[in-house]
């Protein structure tokens, strides 16, 4: 009976040394998952979905006010977010996103190789984002791209600056979140005088945008276009390149500069756009011809819908949110 007992003491030991090994292993497993994307709306759960073309409405946490994401694939990102226009990679689009800090989204860029530049660039902008980190400066390669459809921009283009589509300045909370805005999948050439400089109209809309910052999220699509555009005024702007005087490659210079903006019209609702009414939501889009304009401000010659940015594009904007207000530009919502 005791050797029957022991016999049977030590099958149980084994047994249990199995059980503990099986239950450390899946924990492994579970903490070791990419994790849940999360928005930065104030007030739920975010998941990752079905492929950017898919409407999924994104959802949001209500404890975090900053968005989480899974590591990017090298050709496309599959999210839910608000601020995903509906996209697929191509052999000339390059979808991908970043996340910084293991914890938060920075942004989804669709990058095209024959242009060596940003065809749009989507992101939320909201006070988790802001800090103190000085501008970091290092341009260099997108390392979830193949670096052969890149270019490299350790110094100009020539003629041109090289303007940032989502701007450093927005991205200081951390080294990392602002080291990501350098990288050259989120930057493209800009005119410097009038244009990208303090009293260009590229800047005074980007320092517009950044008023419309709330305590809900404001989502942005910054994005450039490459083909004849008539400007405000009636000017047209043709289609050009440059050579990047960096390795010779040639780089399409944009012909006008937009932002596509999308956020609730309280600004502190504490709700995700999501669960607002369409007449709860303000959404429309400011478009600029790329040229100098010393101090041209943001004003209703440049207010135009999503629709109408649609029909421009070809881009299908802020996909996940059928609730958006995308045939209006409703100039008092923007205190125009």
């Amino acid at each position: 009976m005791r050797r029957r007992t022991k016999r049977l003491s030590s099958r149980r030991a084994i047994i249990y040394a199995i059980v503990i090994a099986i239950m450390l292993v899946v924990n492994y497993l579970r903490e070791n998952s990419p994790a849940e994307a999360i928005s930065i709306e104030p007030s739920a759960t975010a998941q990752q979905s079905a492929p950017i073309a898919q409407s999924a409405e994104s959802t949001e946490n209500k404890e975090a006010n900053s968005p989480k994401e899974v590591s990017a694939p090298a050709k496309s990102q599959y999210l839910g977010w608000a601020e995903l226009p509906e996209a697929e990679a191509s052999d000339e689009q390059y979808i991908t996103s970043h996340m910084c800090d293991e914890q938060m989204r920075n942004y989804t860029v669709c990058y095209s190789s024959r242009h060596h530049s940003p065809l749009w660039v989507a992101y939320p902008l909201h006070r988790a984002y802001e800090g103190e980190v000085k501008r970091v400066d290092n341009y260099d390669y997108d390392p979830t791209l193949p670096i052969d459809i890149q270019i490299r921009l350790n110094r100009s283009y020539g003629e041109y600056t090289r303007g940032h589509i989502l701007g450093s300045a927005e991205r200081n909370a951390s080294r990392e979140m602002n080291n990501q805005t350098f990288y050259v999948t989120n930057i493209a050439p800009q005119i410097q005088q009038g244009f990208n400089s303090a009293s260009g109209a590229w800047n005074h809309l980007e320092r517009f945008v950044d008023k419309q910052v709330c305590a809900d999220t404001l989502y942005v699509v910054t994005g450039a276009i490459y083909d004849s555009f008539t400007d405000s005024d009636g000017t047209v702007i043709e289609p050009r390149t440059t050579t990047n005087k960096n390795d010779q490659k040639q780089v399409g210079v944009p012909t006008a500069f937009y932002k596509a903006l999308l956020r609730t019209k309280a600004g502190n609702s504490g709700r995700r756009v999501g669960e607002c009414k369409s007449g709860e939501l303000k959404c429309a889009a400011f478009i600029v011809g790329h040229r100098s304009a010393s101090g041209r401000k943001p004003s209703t010659k440049e207010l135009i819908s999503i629709d109408e940015l649609e029909r421009l594009t070809g881009v299908d904007f802020f996909k996940n949110v059928p609730n958006a207000p995308e045939s209006e530009a409703v100039t008092s919502d923007w205190g125009l």
